[in-house]
């Protein structure tokens, strides 16, 4: 957890150079990013309320369970929010 930490306090400076004009990441497609983008923003909401952390944790988190259980950070976005993953 604390090199995810580390990695998204490190990276969360450059998200203004990582996004076009439109709010995709530029690594992902814009339908993908719509698709999935305001659940994930809600999700990491949910878990950091949950364990009382910042974003940037809830989203280490998330992220680190989606790997841990080889699963997409959309199926665990839609775990968290008890909604089947959109496609």
């Amino acid at each position: 957890m604390q090199v995810a930490d580390a990695v998204v306090r490190a990276l969360l400076p450059a998200r203004t150079e990582l996004f076009d004009a439109f709010g995709s990441p530029c690594w992902q497609p814009a339908d993908v990013v719509r698709a999935h983008w305001s659940s994930t923003h809600q999700a990491v909401g949910v878990v950091a309320a949950t364990y009382g952390t910042s974003v940037e944790s809830a989203l280490a988190r998330m992220r680190a369970e989606a790997f841990r259980t080889g699963r997409t950070l959309a199926e665990v976005t839609a775990a968290i929010l008890g909604r089947p993953p959109a496609t």
